[in-house]
């Protein structure tokens, strides 16, 4: 293989389409990062990439360097999570991933933790046995904002140090007790506190095991859109956008 060509296993965050027959695609890679390319010809009936470039494919591609962007030339799809097509019930959940991912992991050096992430929490979402689909994704995102190192502190008081500390700061990241706590704090509950501790530290597929109330619910959702604003400039999310219109959300 050339030097101008490269070859990795990758996942579709993001696609669309691009004049009259082609697709743009962002994907992520196991040994390259982020990678934002162009198959040329994908929209045509008989194309060769054609199964490789809709949103939720893991696959390995073929690259050639572009002066600009990249170009897709040949792809091997090794799981289609059709699941979120098929049910517009799952998809805003598989979108929610995507999208987390895409806004929380910009470099391109390699990021084989955050794709298996991915991956992971795909697989399980198409898993009709998931009990909170929801849940899962808290989980995903807490996992996935560690993995970019913008995660927030959940230990404890970010001043004292003290366990009991349930005044969230979106601000300042992390928790506080009464006696540290600002007037920017979103108070918690003491089982939202937990449950939170909880979806971090455990892995993805156990989170099945667990439950949240609906106010623990409503309070996660809360405190995390105000930490994506605030931390990493992330707005309403689409994927939250059609939970929302579903009727989906607490």
């Amino acid at each position: 293989m050339s030097e101008r060509s490269y070859k990795t296993d990758a996942l579709v965050l993001y696609s669309r389409n691009l004049g009259e027959a082609d697709r743009l695609i962002t994907l992520l890679a196991w040994e390259r990062g982020k990678i934002t390319a162009v198959a040329r010809g994908a929209r045509k009936v008989k194309s060769k990439l054609a199964a490789g470039v809709d949103l939720f494919t893991y696959g390995q591609y073929q690259f050639h360097r572009g002066r600009t962007l990249d170009l897709i030339t040949g792809q091997e799809v090794k799981e289609h999570f059709a699941a979120f097509r098929e049910d517009a019930t799952l998809y805003p959940y598989g979108l929610f991933l995507s999208e987390i991912t895409d806004r929380l992991i910009r470099s391109e050096e390699p990021c084989p933790e955050p794709c298996a992430l991915l991956l992971e929490g795909w697989r399980l979402l198409c898993d009709e046995t998931l009990p909170d689909r929801m849940l899962l994704c808290r989980a995903f995102e807490l996992k996935m904002m560690e993995l970019a190192g913008f995660c927030p502190y959940l230990q404890g008081c970010l001043q004292c140090g003290t366990p009991e500390a349930f005044f969230f700061s979106p601000r300042q990241g992390g928790l506080f007790c009464s006696q540290c706590a600002g007037g920017d704090t979103i108070k918690l509950s003491a089982g939202t506190v937990a449950l939170a501790r909880r979806l971090l530290e455990a892995p993805l597929d156990q989170v099945r095991l667990l439950r949240g109330f609906d106010l623990q619910r409503r309070e996660l959702a809360a405190s995390a859109a105000a930490f994506r604003r605030y931390h990493l400039d992330i707005g309403e999310l689409r994927s939250l956008q059609l939970l929302r219109s579903m009727n989906l959300l607490p």
